[in-house]
């Protein structure tokens, strides 16, 4: 469960920018995810759940914003977004592509009081 190691990551910023902006508790996080990242939202709250348990990011409530895989072909240059797991040029058929977004794993937001 590769979500456990990303929300423990997540929590060291988390509290690094408690520090700095003087948080007392934080309330909610927004994490923005590119679907290459094969995230499972269950999966991540449970995680965000236990590793956020006891601290001042506890009961904090998570947010994923989700982002489509999108290719570029290097064929015809076509822009696509990747639909069923199908990493071939809707226009031209090609498989000479390049990933241009999807593998984002951003904290867009944190709120908190102090």
């Amino acid at each position: 469960m590769h979500e456990f190691s990303i929300v423990s990551n997540l929590f060291e910023i988390m509290e690094d920018v408690a520090k700095e902006n003087n948080l007392i508790r934080i309330d909610k996080v927004v994490l923005t995810v590119g679907k290459m990242r094969q995230v499972v939202p269950v999966a991540m709250e449970m995680a965000f759940e236990a590793v956020t348990k006891g601290t001042i990011a506890e009961n904090a409530e998570l947010e994923l914003e989700f982002l489509p895989i999108q290719m570029k072909c290097n064929a015809c240059g076509h822009n696509f977004d990747v639909e069923e797991n199908v990493y071939l040029c809707p226009s031209c058929d090609s498989v000479q592509l390049e990933m241009i977004q999807g593998q984002e794993l951003i904290i867009k937001h944190i709120e908190g009081e102090n």
